[in-house]
Order: structure tokens, then C-alpha cells, then sequence
């Protein structure tokens, strides 16, 4: 039997004071389900600084001069090392958001494809009310993950048209080059990159996993005489 999400069940004889209790009822929900979502609030906060440092190192290529080159690579170690640091310390973190947001979407469908083991709107707005908020944080936090990629991708263009009117570089400029090819980004608890690709791919999988997990239990119902 699946589980069934409820807020609570209160008969009320006038459709207005079942409404403005049913939105009393979702708003504290929003509130309960905040301390869930606090980490991707963090993640995304922590993810928006990182690309604020390397869009900052990208304006500062615009006008450096030779001398300054050494300058520019030892600040780009240290955002690598910076980034290197934290996805140590959170991947696996959202990896287990990962991992949440593919069980409230699997209760988001079961509430699409069986609405009938759902008593009343009440558990309804209790599951839609999960499901979002679960979502627009998830959506929050591989999106800011993304974005740091991208900058690193824009700083890596931006030394490459600054370097391609020159016949010569210097070593350092070429192991520079190097580095930013290697690309720099946060991971799934090491297993993954997060980039703009791997929010669709994940939303597909993750929703094709659910229709068939949702496909077998409700084949296991049917009686072996009727499956063929």
C-alpha cells in the first residue's frame, strides 16, 4: 500500500472556512518543510559566491599586463583548491538531496496516475505543497552548481581570445590554458559532474525510474491468471 500524505482531516460544513483552513494548514507545512530545504538555501548561497569569484578573476584578464600573469594563476589555484575543499565536504550531501527529490516526485506521481488512494483535497495540497518546495530548492541548487562550470568554461574563452593575437605564450600561460581545460565544477558526491546537462538527465531518469517502479507494484497487484 502506498503512503498516503495528510495534513489533517476536519469536516467543515462551509466551503470558505475549509479553504482558509486548508491554506493555514499548507503555509505551516511550507514552514515545517523549510528546515529540509536549508541546505540547498546554503548550497545555492555558497555555489553564487564561487561564481562571483571566478567571473571576478575573468574581468581582472581584460587589462593584465605580462607581470601580473603569475598573479592571476596562483588566484585561480586557490578558487580551484577552494572549490575542490567544499565538494568534499557536500557532495555527498547532494547526493542525499538527489535522493530525496527522487522520492517526493515518485509521490508527486503516484498522486497524478492513482488520485484515488488520496481521501480529499487536503492530502492532495500536502503533497503538491512537498513536492514544490522540494523541487524549486533542488532546481535551485544543481542550477547554481551549473553555473560555476559555465563561469569557469567563460574564463577559459576569455584567456584563450586574450592569448590568440600573440604568437608566443609563456610556460605559464600555457599550463593556465591547460587547467581551465580540465574544467571546473561540483559533483555528486564525486560520482558526477553538475552541469546544465545533468539537470535534464537526472529529471528524466529519475522520472522514468518512478513510472516504472510505479508500472511493477502495480503489476505485483494483479493476479498471475490475468498477466497473460
Amino acid at each position: 500500500m502506498r503512503m498516503k500524505a495528510q495534513v489533517f482531516f476536519v469536516p467543515l460544513p462551509n466551503s470558505v472556512y475549509l479553504w482558509i483552513l486548508i491554506t493555514i494548514a499548507v503555509i505551516v507545512q511550507e514552514l515545517l518543510l523549510l528546515p529540509l530545504n536549508n541546505f540547498a538555501i546554503y548550497y545555492t548561497t555558497v555555489c553564487h559566491h564561487l561564481k562571483l569569484l571566478v567571473a571576478s578573476l575573468g574581468k581582472s584578464l581584460n587589462n593584465v599586463r605580462d607581470s601580473e600573469n603569475d598573479r592571476i594563476y596562483k588566484e585561480y589555484i586557490s578558487i580551484r583548491n577552494l572549490v575542490t575543499y567544499i565538494d568534499e565536504q557536500l557532495s555527498f550531501l547532494v547526493f542525499i538531496s538527489s535522493v530525496y527529490n527522487a522520492c517526493t516526485m515518485y509521490f508527486a506521481l503516484t498522486l497524478i496516475l492513482h488520485p484515488e488512494e488520496y481521501f480529499d483535497v487536503t492530502h492532495i495540497l500536502s503533497v503538491v505543497s512537498l513536492f514544490s518546495s522540494n523541487y524549486l530548492s533542488y532546481m535551485g541548487l544543481t542550477l547554481s552548481g551549473s553555473l560555476l562550470h559555465e563561469a569557469s568554461e567563460e574564463l577559459w574563452f576569455k584567456l584563450h581570445r586574450a592569448l590568440m593575437p600573440r604568437s608566443e605564450i609563456t610556460s605559464l600561460q600555457q599550463r593556465f590554458l591547460n587547467l581551465l581545460e580540465k574544467g571546473l565544477f561540483l559533483t555528486i558526491w564525486k560520482i558526477l559532474p553538475i552541469k546544465r546537462s545533468f539537470i535534464l538527465a537526472t529529471l528524466g531518469t529519475i522520472l522514468t525510474y518512478c513510472i516504472l517502479l510505479d508500472n511493477l507494484k502495480s503489476l505485483r497487484n494483479v493476479p498471475s491468471c490475468c498477466i497473460f
